[in-house]
Formats: C-alpha cells, sequence, structure tokens
C-alpha cells in the first residue's frame, strides 16, 4: 500500500494526471448517481466504481510506459472474486448465472484479445490481453461485447485523426489502456 501511496504522489506532480484524476473524480460521481437511478444493486456500483479507478491507474501507467502492471490486472480478478462470492450469497437463486456471466466474461474477453495478440504477432500486447480477460470477468460476457466495440471504435477514430494531421505514423506503437478505459466507461454509462 505505501508503495502506491508513494507512487500517487510522485504522479500528482504533474499536471496531466492532475487533471486525468479531477475528471475521473467528477466521472465517479456522475456514474455513482447513474448507477442509483438505474436501480443497480450496492455489489454492482461498489464493483463498477472500484473497477473506473483501477482503469484510472492502468490507463495512466500505460500512456506513460506502454506496459499495463500485473498486479492491476491482479487486483482486478482478486476484486470481483470477492465480489462475486458476496452476490452469489445476496443473491443465491441466481448464483449460477452470476457465475456463468463472469467466467464467460472471462473466458470471452480474454480469448478475443488473445487470438489478436497471435494474429497480430505482438502488435496487440500481452498486457491487454490479460486486462481484457479481467475486464470480462468484471463486466460478464454481454457486457465485454460491447466494451470490445467501443474501445475499437474509439481506437480506430484517434488513429484516424492522428494520421490524417501527421502526429503519428502507420508503424508507431501506442498505448491501448487510455482506448480501454474509455470503452468501458461508455459500456457502463450505458447500462449494457
Amino acid at each position: 500500500m505505501g508503495d502506491v501511496i508513494g507512487w500517487l504522489e510522485e504522479q500528482w506532480k504533474q499536471k496531466g494526471f492532475r487533471v486525468f484524476a479531477v475528471f475521473t473524480a467528477a466521472l465517479t460521481v456522475i456514474m455513482a448517481v447513474e448507477f442509483y437511478l438505474f436501480a443497480y444493486g450496492m455489489l454492482k456500483i461498489c464493483r463498477y466504481l472500484i473497477l473506473l479507478w483501477v482503469l484510472f491507474g492502468v490507463a495512466w501507467i500505460d500512456q506513460q510506459s506502454k506496459r499495463i502492471p500485473n498486479q492491476a490486472v491482479l487486483s482486478l480478478l482478486v476484486i470481483r472474486t470477492v465480489v462475486l462470492l458476496m452476490e452469489c450469497l445476496v443473491y443465491r437463486e441466481y448464483w449460477l448465472s452470476i457465475v456463468i456471466d463472469a467466467g464467460s466474461g472471462f473466458f470471452f474477453g480474454g480469448g478475443m484479445f488473445l487470438f489478436c495478440y497471435l494474429i497480430t504477432r505482438g502488435g496487440v500486447g500481452a498486457g491487454d490481453v490479460k486486462l481484457f480477460a479481467a475486464l470480462g470477468y468484471q463486466l460478464g460476457a454481454g457486457a465485454i461485447f460491447t466494451t470490445i466495440f467501443l474501445t475499437v471504435v474509439i481506437a480506430a477514430a484517434y488513429c484516424l485523426v492522428a494520421l490524417v494531421r501527421k502526429k503519428t505514423g502507420m508503424k508507431q506503437e501506442i498505448a491501448f489502456a487510455p482506448f480501454i478505459f474509455a470503452g468501458t466507461v461508455l459500456t457502463m454509462m450505458l447500462g449494457v
């Protein structure tokens, strides 16, 4: 925990980080209200808001260093497992469908990006594969497809604009986690 606080203090010195953190804090309030209006249960609201903040950190780190830390992915898996157990206890009559949805989301999210990783020979990073598996576990099978679609559309739009403006080249590597952050936020806000 001390490492995380030290890292936050270090990053807080950068204006871009502060702006992104304030934006994410405002987004947290908006999404909490929206989730309440959607009549989500408290466990789902907490799970989604924790996911938002972990993705915030992942997006920032990936933008800076072009890597997705395994610790963040592991924390998403552990948090989801704990919340999944709590959901199974609270919603006992639906426990099997809850587990199947989370498990199939894990395999669909990770599997789709593992396929992309294999056919692009490293064009998609292994961190992206692990992150999408964890996102599928968090969001479930239905929502992970929407998240993948929105993420790819946002990333493609960004790349097209960057190419037209000559800000990037065809072979230049981009951080994908900021687009994953945006796609996930849109998916959650759409109530998928």
